[in-house]
């Protein structure tokens, strides 16, 4: 998720209408999951809508064009942090779809890509939230807490079969994504504590939960880590200069760049959230927040270019919508 090699894939026409995109508050959204190879797809994320009377929205499709207008896929407001398959035709989200009093905790869905076929995988009384496909789809990373426990890594079965834990618990660990290879999950850990303000680094340990190194360190923190589909960049959310803002380094962790540029905070004025990379590597989809507001943004790798896809908008008393965080998925 850096922007090295960003020149080269710029201008691909397929993106946003007119020519191509032209581009305690962390914890405000949910993560991107990973991205896999191919030509982009739509890009999925959850919307929600309150009032009064009640709340409504589920996740929602865009096409890869801004252009193009967003469908709805589920119609329950809790369904989060959405993740495609490697072929696209699979996403897993986290959510709560047992009915009162049965209702407690998330867990990680299955669906087909055109919000068909849902089935719950995870079951319990933690909660199960973002959750990531390995590149063959076979398995499900995702993260769980319970009670007032650490956020651990899990690995299940498609089928919800062959539960393991991958970290224990000793620190936190949470928000994991396959590299495109399946040889590393990229996840956000507490382990290595820099400084005061250091709460977070991005890590990666092999799919068994073996060789748990930093690959991205600092003396603030470092959240929400999305793999470029050819596994040589990370793009990640940082408040190590202001923000928090959408940055991109090597696989390695080196060469840091910043996509966004905000110098206040959510409140204040907007932060930037959530990074996922479009299927051919040329564009980042992410959130802008502010006090009042979310909007979906899609930009080339440098930040320039940027085009709203959708927004959300809330009153002081908290009632209105909301704009989560997304996933691009490669066409079919």
């Amino acid at each position: 998720m850096n922007r090295a090699g960003l020149t080269s894939r710029l201008r691909r026409p397929f993106l946003l209408l007119p020519l191509a995109v032209t581009g305690a508050v962390l914890a405000t959204a949910a993560p991107a999951a990973a991205t896999f190879p191919g030509s982009p797809g739509p890009i999925v994320y959850s919307r929600s809508s309150s009032s009064e009377s009640g709340s409504t929205g589920g996740l929602f499709a865009h096409g890869p064009r801004q252009s193009q207008k967003p469908h709805q896929l589920t119609s329950e407001p809790g369904d989060s942090t959405p993740s495609f398959s490697a072929d696209g035709r699979m996403i897993v989200f986290s959510g709560d779809r047992n009915p009162p009093p049965l209702s407690s905790g998330s867990h990680i869905y299955a669906m087909n890509a055109d919000g068909t076929g849902v089935r719950q995988v995870t079951e319990g009384g933690g909660y199960d939230s973002n959750p990531s496909f390995s590149p063959n789809g076979s398995q499900i990373v995702f993260d769980r807490v319970v009670g007032s426990g650490r956020p651990r890594i899990f690995i299940v079965d498609l089928d919800g079969s062959g539960l393991q834990a991958l970290t224990d618990g000793s620190t936190s660990a949470s928000e994991p994504v396959f590299t495109p290879n399946g040889r590393r999950i990229v996840y956000v850990g507490s382990g290595d504590s820099d400084a005061r303000t250091d709460r977070s680094d991005i890590f990666a340990m092999a799919p068994d939960g073996a060789n748990q190194r930093v690959l991205i360190d600092g003396i603030r923190n470092e959240t929400e880590p999305d793999v470029s589909p050819s596994g040589r960049m990370i793009a990640f959310v940082s408040n190590r200069n202001h923000g928090p803002n959408v940055f991109v380094a090597r696989s390695n962790g080196t060469k840091v760049r910043a996509v966004t540029h905000s110098r206040r905070d959510c409140f204040s004025s907007a932060c930037y959230l959530s990074p996922a990379w479009s299927p051919d590597g040329g564009h980042l989809a992410y959130l802008r927040e502010g006090r009042y507001s979310s909007e979906l943004v899609v930009s080339r790798l440098d930040g320039s270019h940027g085009k709203e896809f959708d927004e959300g908008g809330t009153e002081e008393e908290g009632f209105g919508s909301h704009v989560g965080a997304p996933t691009w998925g490669a066409v079919p």
